[in-house]
Order: C-alpha cells, then sequence, then structure tokens
C-alpha cells in the first residue's frame, strides 16, 4: 500500500512541477521598457493587469503545494525505511 502512495504522490509532484513551469514561462517579464509603458495603457483595458497576477498568485500556490508534497513524500519514504 505504501509502494502505491508513494508512486501517487511523486507522480502529483512531477504534475504540478510541469504545471509551475507552465506558468512561469507563459508570465510577462517584470522588465519596463519604452514599448512595455506604450502598450501597457492600451492593454489595461483588456485585462492583462489581472492576468499577471492571477498568474503570480497561481505561482505562489503551486510553489507552495510542491513544498508540502515534498515534505509529504519525504515522510512517507522515512516511514517506509
Amino acid at each position: 500500500m505504501e509502494n502505491i502512495s508513494i508512486i501517487i504522490f511523486g507522480f502529483f509532484i512531477i504534475i504540478v512541477c510541469l504545471l509551475l513551469i507552465l506558468v512561469i514561462l507563459i508570465q510577462n517579464p517584470k522588465k519596463e521598457s519604452i514599448h512595455q509603458s506604450f502598450m501597457d495603457k492600451n492593454f489595461r483595458f483588456f485585462g492583462i493587469k489581472r492576468t499577471n497576477t492571477f498568474l503570480e498568485n497561481v505561482t505562489w500556490f503551486l510553489s507552495i503545494v510542491i513544498f508540502f508534497l515534498i515534505l509529504f513524500f519525504n515522510f512517507l519514504l522515512k516511514s517506509k525505511y
């Protein structure tokens, strides 16, 4: 039973890591430039600012989930051996 739970938690850790990589890659860089400030005024109407804050919140959430999954995974491995 413990082997199955270890495999399941390992699978969840891999999935969350891949999601975190994907979310980080689609975020806009924080670097400001002339082009960025010009486009910022035009795209504020379309909700780009809210998308960036949503992606930032998802990044923090996935990071916290990975942290706790790894802790629990470590406890499972220590209890097995």
